[in-house]
């Protein structure tokens, strides 16, 4: 097997880039050069925007190619490409991009004529000089043989035509969605690459991926990966995987709160991960970028990352406290990310905060916040969102607050995230409202810290206009956690009032 492509991606002299940088980073470099890639999948997959992709990209590098239509005319072909921004008019007139249908020679004398179709071919390529065939699609031509053995024959025989020709060449396949790669059960193997390409509907959104199947000679990982169409073409975003290696510390840094610090036994591990769970209202945000602006202030690049609301209504909260994000954002040393979980693809979103955090080299960052991710697609892509996200940015070193929402304005539901990411998450800080005699209060309580011990305490907060202060705990009354609190009367004993809280625990 040939050795793995070093991580900037260059490829060798025999590859052919396919112009995707992360397809060309798992192929080590791109298509093996002279080789057969079956390129699959159902119709409006994209497939004719890879091919046309590739071929563009291969004549900008010396490359000709040459592209063999059997669905649609090739002036239908030149307007449907001239929407793409990789479409070069100047390569079509100079002939480095030829687009040729076959139609009339595959019917001529209205039957199927297998010798014209590999003459023509073959006159085709010379003619070019083509180093990259596109033929879209193999099953158009197929589906004129009425016979299985003579479509086996068939595409045999072009298999060894093309590698006589020693051209590097995609084969459409034209498939309905599911596990199969071809129509015949044959075109696969006289295929070097297989490549298959899907979509389907997730909340009414549509989800494009591609998954490598084969390639022969290489190693490589089969996994489904996210991708769109764009005006650049196909954009596809590599899958982020870190291994359980990630680095710890005993460096504690401050969460922008020296309460909510020595309650935390002295602020939180530099690198780790916090969540903080919560009813509407109770100040998520808030701690976030009290956190946020902790760091800044002590020159840490900084990235708040909001799934819910706008630059501009960030700026506008913070400025209500006295902070001044907008400055830090000019001068470099804070990012905000704020972008709606359902305009871009999950992967897409982490593509694109990595590549902040790696930028920017960011130190904190604050998810605002996973609840809204949540929403917006399934829980198995959300769980997978979550763990992928939050192994990066430990592996990066980064301190993250992540804020989650769940349901209940008040009272004990055994609910801390919603979901099931908390034995993901460091250190967790639950804030909940209380009815106290009579009034709604803000109590917050820390729930777990990693490898550290932690005060116990609820602690009852205000929101003020420098922010969040912490006061005292909740010392002489009982059923906080219930939302509804009774003071401790002295006449109370300790037993007592264990008994009651087991009897009602059980009840």
């Amino acid at each position: 097997m040939a050795s793995k492509a070093s991580s900037s991606g260059s490829r060798s002299s025999t590859d052919s880039s396919t112009s995707i940088k992360a397809l060309d980073t798992l192929l080590q470099g791109g298509f093996p050069r002279g080789s057969t890639v079956l390129l699959a999948g159902s119709s409006g997959s994209g497939k004719t925007i890879f091919c046309f992709q590739w071929l563009f990209n291969g004549a900008h590098n010396n490359e000709n190619g040459l592209y063999i239509t059997l669905t649609e005319t090739p002036e239908k072909s030149r307007q449907n490409l001239e929407k793409i921004d990789f479409y070069d008019a100047r390569l079509v007139e100079q002939g480095k991009v030829r687009i040729v249908d076959l139609r009339a020679t595959l019917y001529e004398k209205q039957f199927f004529n297998r010798r014209k179709i590999f003459e023509f071919l073959e006159t085709e390529i010379k003619k070019t000089r083509a180093r990259r065939l596109c033929i879209d699609s193999v099953t158009a031509i197929a589906y004129n043989l009425d016979d299985r053995a003579k479509i086996r024959d068939f595409i045999f025989e072009l298999g060894k035509l093309l590698t006589r020709l020693d051209c590097t060449s995609i084969l459409t396949s034209e498939v309905a969605d599911g596990g199969k790669f071809s129509v015949y059960g044959v075109e696969e193997f006289i295929s070097d690459v297989i490549i298959r390409l899907d979509q389907r509907m997730v909340k009414g959104e549509s989800h494009r991926t591609l998954r490598l199947v084969k390639v022969r000679g290489k190693d490589y990982v089969p996994q489904d990966l996210s991708f769109k169409l764009s005006n650049n073409g196909i954009v596809l975003f590599p899958r982020i995987e870190t291994p359980l290696s990630y680095p710890s510390t005993n460096k504690r840094i401050s969460t922008g709160s020296k309460e909510m610090d020595k309650m935390l036994n002295g602020g939180i591990f530099m690198g780790s991960s916090t969540l903080f769970s919560g009813g509407t209202g109770t100040g998520k945000s808030l701690f976030s970028l009290q956190f946020i602006m902790d760091g800044l202030k002590k020159g840490e690049p900084c990235l708040y990352a909001g799934f819910e609301e706008s630059r501009s209504q960030i700026l506008r909260n913070a400025q209500n406290f006295g902070w001044d994000l907008e400055t830090y954002e000019k001068n470099n040393s804070l990012v905000l990310r704020c972008v709606y979980p359902d305009q871009k693809l999950t992967d897409e979103h982490i593509a694109e905060i990595t590549d902040i955090i790696e930028r920017k080299k960011i130190k904190r960052c604050a998810v605002d916040s996973l609840s809204a991710i949540g929403n917006s697609v399934s829980q198995e892509e959300y769980m997978e969102f979550m763990r992928r996200l939050n192994a990066y940015l430990k592996m990066q070193n980064v301190s993250t607050f992540f804020t989650s929402t769940v349901p209940f304005l008040t009272g004990e539901h055994g609910v801390i995230t919603g979901d099931h990411i908390s034995t993901m998450i460091d250190n967790i800080i639950v804030l909940r409202h209380v009815e106290v005699e009579g009034r709604l209060k803000l109590i917050a309580n820390i729930v777990k810290v990693r490898a550290s011990d932690h005060s116990k305490d609820l602690r009852e907060y205000r929101i003020t206009g420098k922010g969040i202060i912490l006061g005292e705990s909740l010392a002489g009354y009982e059923g906080i956690l219930t939302g509804v609190t009774r003071k401790i009367t002295g006449t109370v004993s300790a037993e007592d009032l264990l008994k009651s809280n087991l009897i009602r625990s059980e009840g």
